[in-house]
């Protein structure tokens, strides 16, 4: 689940009305102006001037008799709501309904990654007995993602060991490239044989995958595919050439942090790894996908719902399924504010609110974990729980299920 500050857009674009055929049209505006205009829209003429036009207007007339039955063969020939109203037939694009099993299942989320993860700092002891840190030194800092080592890709944390001890025996230093906020930056330090460890230390904790907790989206049972979380794990690949790059596994909730303002609540379980698995073959922008060759347990309902286009979900009332303690998936009250559909790029589809008074007293509103909880409105599958506002936790985002879906099946566009 991504943290964002809330952000409602006050800025409303000005649009003109439009009629049913896609025409701008105005309201009537009864003012002396208006009177003074004729069928055709030309201000009105009187006394003399009119008299001045009226020989004018006769040979424009007679001259437009001329034209009539080739605008009525035309008009005969197109199809026509009223007289003198000619409309061209726009047939509506034809849209092929998919359907998939909402999810709401808490999932353990496990990913491979392409370099390791700082996540904290453990002093080495020198030959003199002093405690010194190679990594701190060299201005290293939790969260800093390390691609190689020496030229060396560094893949986990025992390529980095085995590299770092290389190095020590040699005695060379390790030049080292890393990730900071996206940015790559290199810095170059000393191994250090530790006295306590009988081994060669630059100081670090690191992370060699990413885990996590999440919720499952949706389930296609003909295909046996799966989608959840509805937002990428970032700092990992996107894909492996269908080659598998994580996995999901059944988790159980065991207790909630309930939210508040500047302070996101968090689901925290167990991960049951004797139980179902999938594999995940996909990080895109609107979720993680893979397979998953059983029919995951614990479904609210086996029955499959329409997907929803992202014209067909509208501000008002819907629900969210998740589960707050064990496996047990819920369904809860929530209302949809506005629909984003020309947000894709960002990926919020649309703006919730948590309206359901139990959801708000056990969790304080949206919180981690919660990422990729379906959301269902008039027997429909609209979309997914994505993001929670940090100083509002009642209010978050969701993207469309037809999002997700089209990137399920074509990839990242």
């Amino acid at each position: 689940m991504f943290l964002l500050k809330k952000r409602f857009a006050n800025s409303a674009a000005s649009h003109g009305s439009f009629s049913a055929r896609g025409f701008p049209c105005s309201g009537a505006v009864n003012t002396p102006e208006a009177k003074r205009v004729d069928s055709l829209g030309r201000p009105r003429s009187s006394g003399k001037a009119g008299l001045r036009r009226f020989s004018l207007l006769f040979l424009l007339l007679t001259t437009l008799q001329l034209c009539i039955p080739v605008a009525a063969l035309a008009e005969e020939s197109l199809p026509v709501e009223e007289a003198g109203l000619l409309r061209e037939a726009l047939p509506r694009p034809q849209r092929e309904r998919r359907y998939a099993i909402p999810g709401g299942q808490s999932i353990g989320v496990l990913l491979s990654t392409d370099g390791v993860t700082v996540v904290g700092f453990s002093p080495a002891v020198s030959s003199d007995g002093s405690f010194c840190n190679p990594a701190e030194d060299a201005d290293l800092v939790a969260g800093d993602f390390i691609t190689s080592v020496n030229g060396e890709q560094v893949l986990c944390n025992g390529d980095l060991s085995r590299i770092v001890s290389k190095a020590g025996a040699e005695g060379k230093n390790c030049s080292i490239v890393y990730l900071r906020n996206g940015t790559q930056r290199k810095t170059i330090l000393k191994p250090v044989f530790c006295q306590d460890t009988k081994s060669w230390r630059i100081g670090l904790y690191v992370r060699d995958n990413v885990c996590g907790v999440g919720t499952l989206s949706f389930y296609d049972a003909k295909e046996k595919k799966f989608a959840a979380l509805g937002h990428e794990v970032e700092d990992i690949q996107h894909d492996a050439a269908g080659e598998s790059i994580g996995s999901v596994i059944r988790a159980s909730v065991q207790s909630i942090r309930a939210a508040d303002s500047g302070n996101p609540g968090e689901k925290m379980g167990s991960f049951l790894q004797e139980e179902w698995q999938g594999e995940i073959f996909l990080n895109g922008r609107f979720g993680v996908y893979g397979v998953m060759n059983t029919m995951p347990e614990y479904s609210r309902s086996e029955a499959a719902l329409p997907i929803a286009f992202p014209d067909e979900v509208e501000s008002g009332p819907a629900e969210i399924y998740t589960v707050l303690e064990g496996e047990k998936i819920e369904s809860f009250n929530v209302n949809i504010i506005k629909t984003l559909e020309s947000h894709k790029s960002s990926g919020h589809g649309m703006i919730l609110e948590i309206t359901d008074e139990r959801l708000i007293e056990k969790c304080g509103g949206i919180v981690q974990g919660m990422s990729g909880s379906p959301i269902i409105q008039n027997g429909f599958l609209v979309g997914s729980v994505t993001h929670v506002f940090i100083d509002d936790p009642l209010h978050g985002y969701g993207c469309f299920a037809s999002w997700m879906l089209e990137e399920a099946e074509n990839g990242p566009s």
